[in-house]
């Protein structure tokens, strides 16, 4: 068996490397391959012994618990830093819309079905108004009237 342990740590590390590079950034499987790399290095001398075996064994465990608990959070900030969460309604952002409703000083435009309320700093805003959306906060689009 121990001759066999190197391909064993080999295909861990190779296993995790790949997943990782299919889930782009997700740092999920990253800590087992990190973890493999030092019971990689041990088994090269084929040693048949079980108990050598099994240390490889609590090595990769505490090499990935370490790696998982320690690094993670530096590894996904610096993976993550530049990332800003773009939704759906983001692409709305620049478009046109009518007012559709008005309610209590409220008005509403509609987005694929969906009526969202609107604010607009500078004007009151009537029924049949033309607005370009800005942005969102919430569940309010802040508009400005053309």
């Amino acid at each position: 068996m121990g001759q066999y342990m190197l391909y064993v740590w080999l295909a861990v590390l190779c296993i995790g490397l790949v997943i990782e590079v299919i889930e782009a950034g997700t740092l999920v499987s990253i800590w087992f391959s990190v973890g493999a790399v030092i019971p990689l290095f041990m088994s090269i001398w084929r040693t048949n012994s079980a108990i050598y075996i099994a240390s490889q064994f609590v090595v990769f465990g505490l090499v990935t618990i370490c790696s998982l608990v320690f690094i993670r959070k530096i590894a996904r900030n610096a993976l993550l830093k530049n990332v800003t969460e773009k939704t759906n309604l983001d692409s709305y952002i620049d478009k046109k819309f009518k007012i559709v409703e008005t309610n209590n000083d409220l008005a509403y435009i509609k987005i694929s079905g969906v009526s969202y309320a609107v604010y607009d700093e500078d004007d009151k805003l009537e029924v049949g108004d033309q607005v370009v959306v800005k942005k969102f906060m919430g569940n309010k689009a802040v508009v400005e009237k053309l």
